[in-house]
């Protein structure tokens, strides 16, 4: 028998053996029965630009496409402050109106030294009209350096604010996941502030919306575990009136065992129950449960809003 062979049906064995297992507890008649159980979207988002533009990129650029969280989703048109940024960076940088601005205030400098000299050996050849007048010659040259050092800073603070209005024409994604809606939006198009340009939906983990007999309530705890089960019969009917199972995979490598969806168990815990009771019929109780979906391929997941399922609550 071949090594990968061997793989295989050790595979298939503990896959077997696990599915026995789960199935063994899920149907543990201890366990808090469900009455009624639905799946939701946990997390999703409504990818928004802060400001108007013109979209230069979409990544991706199709239904369905899928996302890592921190990728670039959306660019907009940034060539302007672009331009704008370059021109005040290139400000911040310069050293040249401190250094005109320094040899201004030597030359005053200089000239007020040299008249007062001179005033010391011939007493009154200037006079102090014009000594006063070199005298705020060197203070103006103070004040101007000043200034072209406080404009060197307002250029550095200036170029800050610009990189952080750069920011605003890109929008990186907030969680990975799949790309479910464009709202119609395209490379080129328009866009205000606020309008929905992508939506993300991530589908690790889905939220299962129980429902359970009152008669419960003091047996439920949050943090309670909860086993989901897709209900095994979600096929259609036929013309003759029996239901056909669809194929979960129609095509399995064999080197990947596969399992129905609906053998597979998905496991979660109890994050919220709900403080008050619905009494539309029975006093009912709701509670909410985080659940760890699966993958079986990029871009697929078993879990999905609505699916059939089946639930019960590990009894404590």
């Amino acid at each position: 028998m071949k090594l990968s062979d061997l793989a295989l049906y050790a595979s298939l064995l503990i896959l077997t053996t696990g599915m026995a297992r789960a199935a063994d507890e899920f149907d543990d008649p201890n366990n808090i029965g469900v009455d009624e159980a639905r799946i939701e979207i946990k997390d999703q988002v409504e990818v928004s630009v802060e400001i108007p533009g013109t979209i230069t990129k979409l990544i991706p650029n199709n239904v369905g496409g899928v996302v890592e969280k921190g990728q670039l989703v959306i660019q907009l048109d940034d060539e302007l402050v672009r331009a704008q940024l370059a021109e005040t960076e290139e400000k911040a940088r310069s050293e040249i109106l401190i250094k005109f601005a320094e040899i201004k205030l030597e030359e005053a400098k200089v000239d007020l030294k040299d008249k007062e000299d001179r005033n010391k050996i011939t007493p009154g050849l200037f006079s102090d009209t014009e000594i006063r007048r070199l005298i705020l010659a060197v203070e103006q040259g103070k004040a101007e350096l000043q200034k072209s050092k406080h404009d060197k800073l307002l250029a550095e603070l200036a170029a800050k604010t610009k990189e952080k209005e750069l920011r605003q024409f890109t929008r990186h994604a907030e969680l990975s996941g799949i790309v479910t809606d464009l709202h119609k939006k395209a490379v080129g198009a328009a866009v205000r502030q606020g309008d929905p340009i992508m939506t993300i939906v991530n589908l690790d983990y889905v939220l299962a919306v129980l429902q359970v007999s009152s008669n419960f309530e003091d047996r439920v705890n949050v943090g309670d575990k909860v086993l989901i089960r897709r209900h095994r019969n979600t096929g259609t009917k036929s013309s003759g009136g029996a239901f056909k199972t669809p194929v979960e995979n129609s095509a399995p490598r064999r080197d990947e065992p596969q399992q129905p969806v609906s053998n597979v168990i998905f496991t979660g815990e109890v994050t919220l129950i709900s403080p008050s009771l619905k009494t539309d019929k029975e006093a009912s109780l709701e509670i909410r449960a985080i659940i760890r979906n699966q993958s079986p391929r990029p871009g697929v997941h078993s879990l999905k809003e609505g699916a059939p399922v089946d639930a019960v609550i590990l009894s404590p």
